[in-house]
Parts: C-alpha cells; structure tokens; sequence
C-alpha cells in the first residue's frame, strides 16, 4: 500500500509541461512519502517516454486507456441487466440535472464484483438499446439518432472503463483534475476507506468549456453551418453537461480542494465546488537554484526574446510570430527562441513554422524546442508569454526568480504574479507588463518598452528577484502539502 495514490490524467510523468512539472517537484520533495500513480491516457502507446526520472519513492504506476476496447464478457441475466440499466438511466438525468444522487447505485451496477454489467450489457444488448430509444425520445431534440447514439458511445464507452477501473490501495487518493481523474478519485473515497484531496491548476471544466465551444470534431448538423449560433449545439452541451457532471461528482467527494490562485478558487466555486473546502496554496520553485543562474550580460548583443512552453494552440505562439514581424519593423536584429516541446501537437508546431515563413521572420526566430531551461535562461533578456489560457506559469516564476521581466497575456494568475497578489507583493512592484489575449501589436508595444526603457526594465528585473524569493519559495509551500497529507491519510 502506498501512503498517496496520485491520480493523473495525460500528464506526469509521461507528458511535460507545468502541471507535470509541480507534480515532480512534489514528488521529490517530499521522500518519506511513499507514492503509487494511476495514469489515465485515451490509448495504449508502445512507444511512449518517460519525460521525468522518477524517484525512488513512487512503487507503483498503473494505467487507465480510456479508449481501449473492452473485454467481451457476453450478457450477464436478464435481471440484473434490467436493474442495472435503470440505474444508470436514472445516473443519466442526474447528468442533464446536475444532481449527484444517483451516482453511488451507478457505481454499484459498474463496480460489483458479482453483478456488474458487461460491455455487452451496456452497449449490445436489446435493453440498453431501449434504453438509449428512451433518452433519445426525452433528451434527443431535432438531432439524429444516429449521430445521438455515437455522440452517447463516446461519452459513456470512456466513462464506464474509469467506473471500472481498479484501484490501488492507498491512505490517501490525490487527483490533479476533475474529469475522469475525479470520477476515479471520487469512487476510491467512496469505496476505499481513504481521504480525497484534489488540486486543481487550471479550472477543467472551465478549459473543456473554451475546447468544446471552439471544436469542429464534435458533429453539429449540416443545417446549423450556415446561420449564427446563440447558443452550443446540442452535442456540444451534451458533452459539457457531462464534464459539468464529473466536475461536481469530484468536488462533492473531495474533502479539501485546492487551487492556484483566487480567480480559480472563484471559478471552482461558480463551478460546484463547497466555498468552505476550497482554499489556496501557489506554486513555487527553487528561488535559490534559479537565483545563481548568471543573468545574459546587457552589451550590444541581439537583444533576445524568448517564448518558453508548449508549442499548442492554447498558447497562442502565433501571436508571439505575429509580435515578432512587428517589433523587427520597429527593432531590427532582435532575435525571437521559441523553447518547449513541440512533439505534443506537430500539426500546430508546423503551422507555427509556416506563419513565420510567411512573415517573413527567416532567422530571426528559431524553434529551439525542448532544452535546459536553467542553461537557457542566461542567453535571454525577455521572456513573453501569449497564452489564451493559464493557471500559474512556471515560465513567470522562473524568470521572475532569475531577473529576467515578463511580458504577459492577463490571464490566469498572471496579474497576480507580475503585480502582486496582496498589499504587501504588490508594495514590491511590477515585474513584467501584462497584455490582451491575442493581440500582437499590443504585446510588441510592452516588448519594444522593456527593450528601450534601461529604469524600466531594471527595476522590473529586481522586483520579480524579490518577489520570487518572499512568496514562491517551494519549500515553504511544500511544507503545506506535507502537512496536509499527515493530516488527511488514514
């Protein structure tokens, strides 16, 4: 038995990035604790790498493939199939609903040894497909059936393998995310015997709100292409309804819930969450580690500016390219690094590549990809961030903590890191300049400042030092964490 069973969904320690990164931090920080991991995927990959040595503590991983086929186990009786699937239709207006009730005799259908349904309870047998005329009858609107039945297969084929997934025995069960990290975290509470903490970075199904709006894999009738649209299709609300429904299944099971910063807090809450079991603790990192790496020397140089993270279509890399064109008009000779892995999404990476070919940028931009972020950080004057979304960016702390000024969409907790988060951060001064989500002009005007201000750009370095060093130390806020999991693991 492991002290913490950490449940993860696409991240650590296969996938990089600031949720993996916090996730080692505490790991490793933390080596008395003995840690098993569940590892939540769509589909089995051979040829998978681990990104993060892991650490003599964690005993265990095991995975969960979503999308990976069932085991065919036939029909189970004619009774227990009748009772079951009128339970789960029950838990399926629960969904459209938002109640909860309904899942605890959901779980038992999926979960019991002895009774559960089979796949081929659920999704061949003539019940189930009553069952599924029956919903489509109450809930199916003016859609097909056919694009219903699919749209319903995809949702619940997922849902159903992490209701029946196995689970670890832990004292403590600690998942990083609502969706079906949460559904998973929420029945180890309820069957075993053990405490639930979830940490949320970025808000899931706030971010799951932002992909489904803006998705053209989910189907919307052909007829609904041509006129502008009010309100979500149905399928789309069909799949928020049920991310909206694992969101307040996780928060009504967890026993404390933390998050980043206060927008996130506002938005759990707004989302389900009890005000009362939410509270914050940042991230943080190393401030002396990154304090001693040497700062680029400020002499005739290129000035160098610097977009450090994943290069994905939620950071928006194509407003740094865009800014990039215009502070080349303006500042001829500054060079543009884009750092971070581009292997997560290679058609994005190569329309990245593309939109600056265009542009005409040549070499002044490079696509450096993953690297040494310590080593890197001493070759930057600038680092920019263009993000559509964020929780607390490590990239901001890391050059806060170096000296290096940050340019920053306002978003997440970006405003808070640059500016402060209370009377006393903010009494040390800005750290960066903050800007509007997509909008190059106005990020190559905050750049073009710091480059062309020498007060500015110093004073800006020196408050993001000290900034770091009073309020993101890591080992003060993983003495927290610590403290919580003596407290909660039984």
């Amino acid at each position: 038995m492991s002290d913490v069973c950490l449940i993860l969904e696409g991240t650590y320690p296969f996938v990089s990035g600031g949720v993996s990164t916090w996730v080692h931090q505490l790991v490793s920080s933390m080596e008395d604790v003995r840690f098993s991991i569940v590892y939540i995927s769509p589909f089995p990959n051979p040829r998978r790498e681990y990104k993060y040595r892991l650490p003599a503590n964690v005993v265990a991983i095991q995975d969960l493939y979503l999308h990976e086929p069932f085991e065919r186990k036939g029909l189970s009786s004619l009774a227990n199939r009748k009772a079951g699937l009128e339970r789960l239709a029950a838990a399926h207006e629960g969904l459209f609903e938002g109640r909860l009730d309904a899942f605890r005799e959901a779980l038992a259908v999926l979960r019991d040894p002895e009774h559960a349904l089979t796949f081929d309870d659920l999704f061949v047998s003539k019940e189930s497909w009553d069952l599924l005329e029956h919903l489509y009858k109450a809930r199916g609107e003016d859609v097909s059936f056919l694009d219903f039945f699919w749209t319903w297969r995809s949702i619940y084929l997922p849902l159903v393998k992490t209701c029946q997934a196995p689970l670890p025995p832990a004292r403590l069960y600690h998942t990083v995310s609502t969706g079906y990290a949460g559904v998973l975290a929420a029945i180890a509470r309820q069957t075993m015997d053990a405490g639930m903490l979830l940490t949320e970075h970025g808000v899931y199904t706030h971010e799951r709100l932002l992909e489904i709006s803006q998705s053209t894999w989910i189907y919307t009738p052909h007829q609904e292409r041509f006129r502008v649209q009010r309100e979500l299709s149905f399928f789309k609300r069909f799949w928020l309804a049920s991310f909206d429904f694992m969101g307040r299944l996780t928060y009504d099971n967890a026993d404390k819930i933390l998050t980043l910063y206060e927008g996130n807090r506002v938005k759990q809450i707004v989302a389900g969450a009890p005000a009362e079991r939410v509270s914050i603790i940042p991230n943080g990192i190393d401030v002396a580690r990154y304090q001693e790496i040497p700062r680029k020397p400020q002499g005739s140089d290129a000035k160098v500016v610097s977009y450090i993270g994943r290069v994905v279509p939620i950071k928006d890399v194509k407003t740094f390219l865009h800014m990039a064109r215009i502070v080349l008009n303006r500042r001829p000779g500054t060079v543009f690094h884009v750092v971070g892995p581009t292997d997560e999404e290679p058609e994005y990476t190569q329309e990245c590549r593309d939109v600056a070919a265009v542009l005409g940028l040549g070499e002044a931009v490079q696509f450096l990809g993953k690297l040494d972020i310590h080593e890197y950080y001493s070759r930057t004057d600038l680092v920019v961030l263009t993000s559509l979304s964020e929780a607390q960016p490590y990239a901001v702390l890391e050059a806060n903590a170096v000296g290096i000024p940050v340019v920053a969409t306002d978003v997440g907790a970006c405003r808070e890191m640059l500016e402060g988060r209370s009377p006393e951060d903010r009494a040390v001064g800005p750290s960066g300049l903050l800007t509007s989500v997509s909008d190059p002009e106005g990020t190559a005007a905050a750049v073009l400042r710091l480059l062309s201000e020498p007060g500015l750009y110093n004073s800006c370095a020196e408050a993001g030092r000290t900034r770091a060093a009073r309020f993101y130390d890591q080992g003060d806020l993983i003495s927290r964490y610590l403290n919580l999991y003596e407290q909660m693991m039984k």
